[in-house]
């Protein structure tokens, strides 16, 4: 559940090539933004919340976070179960002894005194993801959940999806320079730079429904489609999809949310419009909060796609520069690979070293880490 591309009721600026008017929302947020609440009341697995604020669009900078606030879940058996927080405007708890015979809320009490409350919600048993799967065809890649409800009674369904991949550097270092004694050394299995992995951020709300049909039954439902030969499925890629399912009106929300949101790109697009979540503020009942509170079980499944798996998937990594050759003088060691930003790609010849430029060889450069996740396959 993520709302950090989804800035909404505030100013809006679309501007294209020759334009010289400037669409302005008619929605005002306060100087402060208005509260974003990000997050799912779980019985079977962490309860996490972030609260963030609004910012204008385009979105194009870094969502203010809200700390130092007081959260709690609230049932109607008049069960309480806070949230602790963890920094950067996380809050969260364990897995919640919760039941389907009581509804629950949330109580969001920021610094300065003011209080969000948000509606009770009933208490939905997700069913369980009967598999995920993956196609590929011209168009790349298309990952599809498929589940169903025996009891023909859930309807609306939610998914979001932690998205890694694994990627190399253009050119293998076994070697690094240590400034200290102004040589080369061989790196540690910890300090290699030819392997990283990525986490791609959300980007999308994607829900489903079943209402119109007979049965309750989701097949082939496309998540997410990776276009041909790009990175991600250079070197292998996994994909942790998890499983709502929603309230006929939870379901109104998020659609309306990602149809205002992921259509905005031209004044011929839809554009922003106030939405009416079931979050309100106490003290001023007419201020719009963003977000909409459910609670409930929650179903993952995680699959992994190897490169090897696919047909003709070629992501050429490729360094511009050649290698350089470097001197093992003491003066060359320093001008290269200590002010010159090189690094070494071969062990030392007679000569000296082989090396290039540190974008070439260094993976965690292009913004992923050198440290394997621990779900990664061996």
């Amino acid at each position: 559940m993520n709302w950090k591309i989804f800035i909404l009721m505030t100013t809006v600026c679309v501007l294209f090539c020759d334009c010289v008017q400037q669409y302005v929302s008619p929605y005002k947020s306060p100087q402060t933004g208005y509260l974003v609440v990000d997050g799912y009341i779980s019985g079977n697995g962490l309860t996490q919340y972030s609260l963030t604020r609004t910012i204008p669009l385009p979105g194009d900078s870094t969502l203010p976070v809200v700390t130092g606030a007081q959260l709690q879940v609230e049932g109607t058996d008049n069960s309480i179960y806070p949230l602790s927080e963890l920094g950067n405007g996380q809050y969260s708890v364990a897995s919640l002894p919760l039941s389907t015979a009581v509804k629950y809320r949330l109580r969001i009490t920021i610094p300065g005194g003011e209080t969000y409350l948000s509606d009770f919600v009933a208490y939905q048993q997700t069913p369980p993801i009967d598999s995920i799967n993956w196609i590929q065809t011209g168009a790349g890649v298309t990952i599809f959940a498929n589940t169903h409800d025996p009891t023909n009674s859930t309807h609306y369904y939610q998914w979001t999806f932690d998205q890694t991949y694994e990627y190399t550097s253009a050119e293998y270092s076994q070697d690094y320079y240590d400034t200290a004694a102004n040589t080369v050394v061989q790196r540690t299995a910890a300090q290699q730079v030819f392997y990283c992995w990525k986490d791609i951020p959300p980007t999308s709300i994607v829900v489903g429904t079943t209402a119109q049909l007979a049965q309750d039954v989701i097949y082939e439902f496309p998540l997410v489609t990776i276009p041909p030969n790009s990175e991600d499925l250079s070197v292998e890629y996994s994909i942790l999809v998890t499983q709502y399912g929603l309230t006929d009106s939870a379901y109104d929300f998020l659609s309306q949310m990602a149809t205002t949101t992921q259509a905005l790109g031209s004044i011929f697009d839809a554009q922003p419009t106030q939405l009416t979540g079931n979050i309100h503020s106490l003290s001023n009942p007419t201020e719009p909060v963003i977000g909409y509170i459910q609670a409930g079980t929650v179903q993952q499944q995680r699959i992994f796609i190897n490169n090897l798996q696919l047909r003709n998937w070629v992501y050429d990594v490729l360094c511009p520069a050649p290698d350089v050759l470097v001197p093992s003088d003491p003066g060359s060691v320093r001008s290269y690979f200590g002010e010159g930003g090189y690094v070494p790609t071969t062990e030392k010849i007679p000569a000296g070293w082989y090396g290039n430029v540190a974008e070439c060889v260094d993976c965690t450069l292009q913004g992923g880490s050198n440290q394997k996740p621990s779900f990664w396959p061996n």
